[in-house]
């Protein structure tokens, strides 16, 4: 069981990492011509996700799993709102940003992103709703950071390439 648990720790809080490395590796593979408008969306994406995401949890509120399931929660995690989670927000926000750069490679980072989700609903600290949010709001804010990227900076219009 405690190879179990540290899968889902790893998937929960550390995947998400490889993730990081993943966006910074399609960075690198980014044309120069488009280094500078992918730079741009996966701020201004943050950004934008970010901002849906509080928007989100002032409109709705739940209790964390652990909470209400009176659990000890693989990881440490405070008793805030549950909703969404900020760790598929960011998983999902910046597997869309690779996707519309380099589909290939954000297609893996997509099933990454999936399994920070699953990890973090097996560690207790989300429902599936939390993730399903998450990613929905992480995936709306990257795909309009994308879309007023290529319209501020039309240098990389050519950006997104199927490989």
């Amino acid at each position: 069981m405690e190879k179990v648990d540290n899968l889902i720790i790893f998937l929960a809080e550390d995947l998400i990492i490889i993730i990081v490395l993943a966006t910074l590796a399609a960075w690198f593979k980014t044309t120069a011509k488009t280094r500078w408008q992918f730079a741009f969306t996966i701020v201004l994406s943050g950004i934008l996700a970010l901002a849906l995401s509080k928007l989100a949890g002032l409109l709705y509120f739940h209790d964390r799993p652990f909470v209400v399931q009176s659990i000890t929660p693989l990881i440490p995690h405070g008793d805030d709102n549950a909703f969404p989670s900020d760790h598929m927000l960011w998983a999902s926000t910046l597997a869309t940003v690779v996707y519309l750069y380099h589909r290939r490679l954000g297609i893996v980072v997509s099933l990454l992103a999936l399994f920070v989700g699953a990890g973090r609903v097996l560690a207790h600290v989300h429902w599936p709703i939390d993730i399903i949010g998450g990613l929905a709001l992480g995936a709306l804010g990257g795909w309009t950071g994308y879309q007023i990227a290529k319209r501020l900076l039309p240098d990389g219009q050519q950006a997104a390439i199927d490989e």
